[in-house]
């Protein structure tokens, strides 16, 4: 007998309503990043059969097969016993979806976190990819049993709170939100970093994208000395997290500390608005890395998550697949 697929295609707020309901909902499976997708001409789905749903996105074609890509997903109750079953259904149906839309390949990364001393599930029919969508780890802050801000300042690294007090008392910095006809701000600092750190920085087009996708959702922030601009951080505000996406700096001003008072600002934000959990996002968990000392000295906490998992759609997608390595790190897409 058939098997009868439930799946069908969901609206911005239903798909809104039901990923609210659950602890894995993040930025990258969202309404608005659907909207995004939508904007830049993108192919993109809002999948959903009453347990699970999945914003769903083309990244490329391949000898006229499409490459998708579940960035942040699929949304379900990971906390269920059934979870893993639960999640090959939902994912048995996307892929008869796909397939009928001349699919190549399913790129997925759930947003869970892999329990102490365990390692992330086999998952039936999928190629573990590590990190190549979503980071695997991730930095973060829990903001739940913060009294106050000066008790939240008190926990920093010494040098952390030396960075913030000093740069503020004797700089005098200037730090404040950017308007959208400023990210060119955002993107030239960004361009420094990666000059500096070997990585290539996202587009102008991509931060006016979600500039314009997430509203109010989305804060830039930059940090001025004397009217120069020597720092910029890009945050996402979207459901129980704060989330600190792209950054840049110009390495001239590294005395100024501007990016310690962004993410200082940013922080105290959080806490006045309620966030219970501040996400620094990805980082290499090594010590001596720049930006991971960075992180942790504000005291933020290293989680593993499950990583990205590889699903064939078709017979070409298996050797899309077999090519495929292990990858330690990735990117946002």
């Amino acid at each position: 007998m058939a098997t009868v697929s439930h799946l069908k295609e969901l609206s911005p707020a239903e798909f809104a309503r039901f990923v609210s309901r659950f602890a894995c909902d993040n930025f990258l499976q969202s309404a608005e990043m659907f909207a995004r997708y939508q904007a830049s001409g993108k192919e993109a789905y809002l999948l959903g059969n009453g347990h699970a749903a999945a914003l769903v996105v083309e990244l490329s074609t391949v000898h006229g097969q499409k490459l998708f890509s579940l960035p942040g997903g699929p949304i379900l109750d990971y906390s269920s016993p059934s979870a893993l079953a639960t999640l090959s259904a939902f994912l048995a149906e996307v892929k008869r979806f796909l397939r009928r839309r001349h699919g190549l390949a399913l790129l997925f990364s759930p947003n869970v976190a892999v329990p102490a001393g365990a390692s992330a599930p086999a998952i039936p029919g999928a190629k573990a990819l590590g990190e190549y969508i979503q980071c695997k780890w991730i930095s973060t802050l829990d903001l739940s049993k913060v009294s106050s801000a000066d008790a939240l300042f008190r926990s920093f690294r010494k040098g952390h709170r030396y960075s913030i007090k000093y740069t503020d008392s004797r700089f005098h910095l200037e730090t404040r939100a950017l308007s959208r006809a400023e990210l060119p701000i955002l993107k030239s600092l960004a361009e420094k970093a990666g000059e500096k750190h070997g990585f290539r920085d996202q587009s102008l087009k991509y931060y006016e994208e979600m500039f314009d996708a997430f509203g109010d959702k989305l804060k830039v922030l930059a940090t001025f000395h004397a009217g120069t601009p020597i720092a910029a951080a890009m945050f996402v505000l979207y459901g129980h997290e704060v989330v600190y996406l792209y950054s840049g700096a110009d390495p001239a001003f590294n005395k100024y500390a501007g990016s310690y008072a962004i993410q200082w600002q940013m922080l105290q934000l959080a806490l006045a608005r309620g966030f219970p959990r501040y996400n620094f996002y990805g980082v290499r968990p090594e010590p001596g890395n720049g930006v991971f000392e960075f992180k942790a000295g504000f005291r933020a906490e290293v989680e593993e998550l499950w990583g990205t998992y590889l699903l064939p759609l078709s017979p070409l997608g298996l050797a899309y697949a077999a090519r495929k390595k292990y990858h330690q790190f990735g990117e946002v897409a």
